[in-house]
């Protein structure tokens, strides 16, 4: 058998080693694959497989793109096929996927295995080949596998051994999976800080010992001694605790890019084999205590920095963990324990005092308070009865409830909550986006500089050279550039989630901050979109028993607010063929006859001899047949009591407002002329909301829209900042920027105040990091600041950026 060694890829892989794995080859092995037309060695028939299966997918140059080798897999004959066919089992898929609602489930793995980007891309390559799946994302960062995948086209265990098939390891991505894992990266990087910090404690010992020596006298073989131990000590701390500095600026340097950690890494680089030059020699500088009290300062200010990400991830990892696995459910006339992932919305569940809920619903019995302070902050607890919502993951602190569910975990507050908190972290505003590129850029500068500086420097003072280029290196700081926007939108964001706002759009505070338009819708949103029957104006013969009993059947099938009013009503009889139409109204067959029943243009549709609503001041809904107009009938919607105050705080910010309501009766104006609004339009469709809303931005205006009516979703999704209100259905939520979970309007005005003040933020920390850096760099070139002082500055600068966010989550004064 003749094989091939690839000298070209970044893994240098030896004859007598498996191309896939890296492993020894067994004596007279006889395995091989032909990969990109050269035949590899490969050292079991696993390997083979694996690279052939790669080779035929036409990903070849995978093998050219990796870091390190493949995960040796595991003999078929030792697998346990059982394990992956029980991820099909309906309550265990229910642990690790969600229903997107369009056919689709999407699916949360967590990977081991995966070193670099290269594994990420064959990954996702590998199963966007595959029958059935339609999107996948790795996070390198997360170790996490997101793919959306047709169930009726494959299963979650055939996805999750193709995945495995590839020498990695996979499992559900759960909570505990993620504490574990980051109870692992925690005490890594624990483990390093701790090693760097007793090693520049035990090195500047020496280095002091040296210095000492130097003035004072100390015979050489000591000096010698000394230098070979900080040497060995400062190695160890180069190989372990900088290990992520150098690991990082080459992933990034492969793919092309430049980071703060190149020049950090090159720093640590040269100084170290500088000294080491120095120490074989004997003769020259060593800088060993320089090296690693630089190495234990950028390690305890990014340790810093992490536990501040880490702490929002576990507070919500808290509140999943403590849902119990089992709750108590009706069945006929006693209770069955079944599991809480099983849950569908019209169940029964009772839940005890003191017990965590574990479901949204609405609760059918009892008298009790729950603790909300997960979700809103608030440690007074909410009292609830009958009729009341309650939500997972809060605490019933008093009673016994019996609490009928509105669907399962997946459609749960709590659920809403963490996905968008995994939506906000997959993208990056363009704040963000800027600063990167700046970074970015500034990192290329600081490079030019930094040799500048060492040539200049070699014909001032040779001696100083290499230390001063290492200080000019080590004191620019573009993490502080980097860090000034996703710190500050964190922060913000975990203040305004505890005050009861969801923040999911990755843009949707700086947006809000830039707002010039308020465009509110009414029905709702000023309104309290709990509408109330206050008279019946019959056109015709029929009684107003029996046109309430067909509104009544009707409304069952609306989606709109004003079903509610008829929702106790007895309908007259069964409606055949339903229609609802977004923004008009609803339509559909009794008997032998069509009705509808909406707007004035959606019914006159059906009955050109409708007439015109009467005068008086209402919501006025109409009733009509094919045969003839049957009636208009009013409705009462109460104005918002916190509206006012909201319509008075915009005006006092300069806002430009502006009210588009699909209510085409009286009560728009007479609420615009209420409040004070003079821009309103009255009966527009959801088509003419977005006009609007686009002819706004056309002028250039930055648009802040203000709905919660299924009607309100495309407009949403268009404004530059969109919020949904609490009651807003879950495709409004979806496509807002910003949801209010429980609060009223004043969260409106919360939201802005808050967003003013993280982007004030966020100038102040661009302001801090590029004064810093004008400051120290022209210091460091004029060999002003030796290099323990330049990561002490670098240092300081980071972790002063994080402080200053971190003041966002302070209640505004």
């Amino acid at each position: 058998m003749t094989v091939t060694t690839d000298t070209t890829a970044l893994v240098t892989v030896n004859d007598d080693c498996c191309y896939h794995c890296g492993e020894t080859l067994p004596v007279n092995t006889s395995y091989s694959a032909l990969i990109g037309g050269v035949e590899r060695a490969m050292c079991c028939p696993g390997c083979k497989a694996v690279a052939e299966l790669i080779d035929s997918s036409g990903m070849a140059n995978f093998y050219q793109r990796r870091t390190a080798f493949n995960v040796q897999p595991v003999p078929e004959h030792e697998s346990d096929s059982t394990g992956f066919e029980a991820y099909d089992i309906p309550e265990v898929l229910e642990t690790f996927t969600v229903d997107s609602g369009t056919g689709m489930r999407t699916a949360s793995l967590l990977l081991g295995g995966i070193s670099c980007a290269a594994c990420t891309w064959l990954i996702e390559t590998s199963l966007q080949r595959l029958a059935g799946i339609s999107t996948c994302h790795v996070s390198l960062q997360q170790n996490k596998l997101d793919v959306s995948y047709d169930p009726q086209r494959i299963k979650p265990s055939q996805l999750i051994a193709a995945v495995a098939a590839l020498g990695y390891t996979v499992q559900p991505f759960l909570a505990s999976a993620q504490r574990d894992q980051l109870a692992t990266d925690n005490r890594r990087d624990l483990r390093r800080l701790a090693v760097a910090w007793l090693a520049m404690m035990q090195v500047g010992m020496f280095s002091i010992a040296l210095h000492a020596g130097d003035i004072q006298g100390m015979a050489s073989e000591y000096q010698t001694l000394l230098r070979w131990v900080s040497l060995l000590v400062t190695s160890f701390v180069v190989v372990f605790c900088a290990r992520p500095f150098f690991e990082s600026a080459g992933r990034h340097l492969r793919q092309g890019a430049l980071v703060m950690d190149l020049p950090v890494a090159l720093a640590i680089g040269i100084a170290w084999l500088a000294s080491g030059v120095a120490t074989l020699t004997g003769g020259g500088q060593v800088y060993f205590d320089s090296i690693v009290m630089f190495t234990a300062l950028l390690l305890l200010a990014r340790y810093a920095e992490r536990r501040m990400w880490r702490r929002n991830t576990l507070n919500w990892l808290d509140v999943q963990e403590t849902l119990p696995p089992y709750v108590a459910i009706r069945d006929g006339a006693g209770w069955i324990h079944a599991a809480r992932q099983g849950l569908t919305a019209g169940a029964t569940v009772l839940v005890k005092a003191g017990a965590l809920v574990p479901v949204d619903g609405k609760v059918t019995r009892g008298v009790s308070a729950v603790n909300e302070q997960t979700f809103t902050g608030e440690q007074l607890p909410r009292a609830v009865a009958t009729g009341d919502t309650v939500f997972a993951g809060t605490v019933n602190l008093e009673g016994s409830l019996e609490i009928e569910t509105a669907g399962n975990h997946a459609d749960s507050r709590l659920a809403r909550l963490q996905r968008s908190s995994e939506l906000g972290r997959q993208g990056k505003p363009r704040l963000a986006q800027m600063a990167d590129r700046l970074a970015s850029k500034f990192v290329a500068a600081v490079l030019l500089l930094t040799a500048a500086t060492a040539l200049v420097w070699s014909f001032i003072d040779p001696s100083r050279a290499l230390w001063v280029a290492l200080s000019v290196l080590v004191i620019s700081c573009p993490c502080a550039l980097s860090l000034a926007t996703p710190s500050a939108l964190a922060s913000a964001a975990s203040y305004l989630r505890r005050a009861g706002i969801m923040v999911s759009g990755d843009n949707a505070l700086s947006s809000l901050a830039q707002t010039t338009h308020l465009v509110l819708d009414k029905t709702g949103t000023l309104t309290q979109g709990e509408f109330s029957l206050v008279s019946v104006s019959a056109l015709g013969t029929a009684s107003r028993e029996s046109i309430l009993a067909t509104a009544a059947g009707l409304q069952r099938h609306s989606n709109h607010p004003i079903a509610q009013a008829f929702a106790n009503l007895e309908p007259s009889g069964e409606v055949t063929q339903p229609q609802y139409q977004v923004g008009a109204g609803v339509a559909g067959n009794i008997g032998n006859s069509q009705y509808r029943m909406g707007s004035e243009a959606f019914c006159k549709e059906l009955q050109r001899g409708l007439p015109p609503a009467p005068n008086d001041t209402g919501y006025w809904v109409a009733l009509v047949s094919e045969h003839q107009a049957l009636a208009w009938i009013a409705l009462a919607d109460p104005l918002r009591p916190e509206a006012p105050a909201l319509i008075a705080d915009a005006q006092s910010r300069g806002l430009a407002l502006a009210l588009l309501t699909g209510d085409s009766g009286t009560q728009g104006p007479e609420l615009a002329r209420q409040l004070g609004i003079t821009d309103f339009q009255t009966g527009t469709s959801p088509q003419e909301k977005m006009a609007e809303v686009a002819r706004l931005q056309d002028t250039g205006a930055v648009v802040t829209m203000v709905g919660d009516g299924l009607n309100d979703a495309p407009v949403l999704a268009r404004a530059d900042t969109s919020i949904a209100m609490a009651n807003a259905a879950e495709l409004t939520r979806t496509h807002a920027d910003l949801v209010v979970i429980d609060a009223g309007l004043e969260s409106v005005t919360l939201a802005m105040d808050k967003a003013r003040s993280c982007r004030r933020i966020i100038v102040q920390n661009f302001a801090w990091a590029l004064s810093y850096n004008l400051c120290a760099i022209p210091l460091a070139v004029t060999g002003q600041v030796a290099p323990w002082m330049a990561a002490v500055g670098m240092s300081l600068s980071s972790l002063l950026v994080v402080a200053n966010s971190l003041r966002l989550n302070r209640p505004l004064t």
